[in-house]
């Protein structure tokens, strides 16, 4: 190797150590800054606005049938010609089926029978107080003969004679409570052959159907009544049980926690599991004075009158009330992820976004919560903007990164100490 040929080596050799060199501080100076900052690279922010927020209370429940009729036939008998099926649709006055009972015919003719001999007994009853009457008559008016011109009256055949129309005034109103005794059996009795044609009492829809074509019924049922119906439960001993479907509305539990705000009159919104998409609107009509307990937890039933009736909607259809228990007009509001609490203090505060990009904490004073808002009672004004989160990055190097900044390179080419 030549004198000249080792100098040159040499400079190249500097010159690339030196070239490394600079790359490692501008490595190391970079990962310094980054690591010492600590601050966002990247935040989210949302402007202070004013709305107008609605307090909900929420609670699951059921569709409810407020008037409900059951059926039942009063007599005895077998059921025959069926001519409806669960969930049809009647009409008052629709036949529902019919019930064999020969007896109750004959069951008339015996209560009209028994209707004319009462008859019969008042005549006679009224035709014997006549004869009294007229008996008396002539005890007190003795007739004048020409051997008698002055007759005079026997006080005792007058007392007998009065006695007498006594007993046949007294004969005449028995006989008249007979009579319309009679009078009422042969109207039952009809009654009851009247009731082999079962019709509906009620518009409505057949919610519960036990009879049954051949089916035998028993005599302790009551006739046909209506009931007002506190849920969509009924008696399982009805033979038929109509509900009038116009009179549909939701019964959700609410937390007793929750109830204090709930009041009678409040508007609600309501959506069925079943009907996709369907939100119905209403009112608070009732709230249940008892609540109820499961498993720890005191709920109260609400009912809601609904303003609309969807045509598919039927009872015992499962449903979501949002109950709208307080409205605050035009106020102020700002995402809930801006919100924090001082752990010192215990205050809350907002970062706030300046128009130059620094920003600064404001204590403020919040108020409800609805959804992913948060009322601001005070401490901020409508159009400031506030950070709602922050996405922050830190040096992965050994030798002392993050808010600290370490030694190295980095302090030694002004990097934060």
């Amino acid at each position: 190797m030549s004198a000249q040929g080792a100098p040159k080596k040499r400079r190249r050799w500097i010159g690339w150590v030196a070239l490394a060199a600079v790359v490692v501080v501008v490595v190391v100076v970079a990962v310094s800054m980054l690591g010492s900052s600590g601050t966002a690279s990247a935040v989210s922010t949302a402007k202070v606005e004013r709305t107008t927020m609605k307090v909900v209370v929420s609670g699951s429940g059921n569709a409810v049938v407020d008037s409900v009729t059951e059926v039942q036939p009063g007599i005895t008998g077998t059921v025959t010609s069926l001519s409806v099926k669960l969930g049809d649709t009647v009409k008052k006055g629709d036949v529902l089926f019919k019930i064999v009972n020969a007896d109750l015919d004959a069951a008339v003719q015996r209560a009209q029978a028994s209707y004319r001999q009462s008859v019969q007994s008042v005549d006679q009853a009224e035709a014997q107080l006549i004869q009294a009457r007229n008996a008396l008559y002539s005890t007190e008016h003795p007739t004048a003969t020409p051997s008698n011109p002055t007759p005079t009256v026997d006080s005792r055949a007058v007392t007998l004679a009065k006695q007498q129309v006594t007993v046949a005034s007294a004969g005449v109103s028995s006989a008249q409570a007979n009579l319309t005794s009679a009078r009422t059996a042969v109207s039952q009795a009809k009654s009851n052959a009247a009731k082999r044609t079962v019709t509906a009492p009620v518009s409505g829809m057949v919610t519960i159907l036990n009879a049954q074509n051949g089916q035998s019924l028993g005599s302790s049922s009551n006739g046909a009544s209506g009931a007002s119906a506190a849920s969509a439960s009924s008696s399982s001993n009805s033979a038929v049980e109509i509900s009038d479907l116009s009179t549909i509305r939701a019964r959700v539990s609410i937390n007793e926690a929750d109830l204090v705000n709930v009041k009678v009159g409040q508007a609600a919104s309501v959506t069925f599991d079943a009907l996709t998409g369907v939100v119905t609107t209403g009112t608070i009509s009732a709230i249940a004075p008892t609540g109820t307990n499961t498993s720890g937890v005191i709920t109260y039933d609400v009912d809601i009158t609904l303003d609309a009736l969807d045509p598919a909607l039927r009872p015992t259809m499962s449903c979501t009330a949002e109950i709208v228990t307080e409205t605050l007009p035009d106020t102020l509001a700002v995402p809930s992820s801006a919100v924090h609490t001082d752990s010192a203090s215990g205050s809350k505060y907002v970062t706030v976004q300046a128009t130059d990009g620094s920003t600064g904490d404001v204590v403020v004073k919040t108020g409800v919560v609805v959804g992913t808002q948060t009322q601001i009672v005070s401490g901020l004004t409508a159009g400031q903007t506030v950070v709602t989160s922050a996405v922050t990055t830190t040096s992965s190097s050994t030798s002392g990164g993050g808010r600290a900044g370490g030694g190295g390179f980095g302090a030694m080419f002004g990097g934060r100490g």
